[in-house]
């Protein structure tokens, strides 16, 4: 689960030189994580820790101040500055799904969440429901009414296989964020390990991948 929280950044010694970064805490199973919003005037405070409790699936479920702090006992001192300077916090209950065999039946489909739903220690949701959006439009352009189930399967294929691996990368990210290592020098290799595979991720062009897709799908005669 996760708790969550908004501060004005004048409250946060620490948070004066960060200009528009993301700061991050890594360490027992648990991780901390911090990043500006608002033009800069709030810090956005995503506090990520282990439970065997059934939490909501929500933003606004109130979490318990007290409990939060005791998560992190001994960190960082801007960890504990930013708990400190809490006047309120939220608990959000995280849960994993498998990737789903398919997105779309007849004339119905998919996009975002509703079709990969992700844990979000990669900030991908939003991404990869923009990019589905991009290529539904390409897909969907000049289409007539009969063509538009075949052109959902199409969008369908073009789609699935990098959102399920950016699925895995996000479960895998998760669990490397809350990884206890034996020693830094494995943690190092873990981390080079996933910063590899998240650079993979950037600097994808949804709308050209959908044109490429449509004109094989075009020359294989399956829309």
């Amino acid at each position: 689960m996760a708790y969550r929280g908004l501060i004005s950044t004048e409250k946060l010694s620490w948070a004066k030189d960060v200009g528009g970064l993301m700061s991050r805490w890594v360490g027992k199973g648990r991780s901390f994580l911090c990043y500006p919003v608002s033009s800069g005037r709030l810090m956005n405070m995503v506090a990520f820790v282990p439970t065997n409790l059934d939490s909501e699936e929500s933003w606004t479920a109130p979490g318990d101040l007290k409990a939060l702090s005791a998560e992190y006992v001994g960190w960082a001192d801007p960890v504990l500055e930013t708990i400190g300077a809490l006047d309120s916090t939220f608990r959000w209950g995280i849960y994993d799904r498998a990737p789903l065999p398919y997105w779309s039946a007849g004339r119905i489909t998919l996009l975002g969440d509703a079709a990969h739903p992700m844990v979000p220690h990669l900030g991908q949701g939003a991404a990869q429901a923009i990019e589905d959006g991009f290529t539904l439009a390409v897909f969907l352009e000049g289409s007539n009414q009969q063509d538009v189930s075949k052109r959902l399967k199409a969008y369908e294929r073009a789609r699935i296989e990098r959102t399920s691996q950016i699925q895995a990368l996000a479960r895998n990210t998760g669990r490397f964020f809350r990884a206890e290592f034996a020693d830094v020098a494995e943690q190092d290799r873990f981390m080079a390990k996933w910063m590899s595979a998240n650079g993979q991720i950037r600097g994808h062009d949804a709308e050209h991948a959908a044109e490429e897709a449509l004109l094989l799908a075009k020359n294989a005669g399956s829309i």
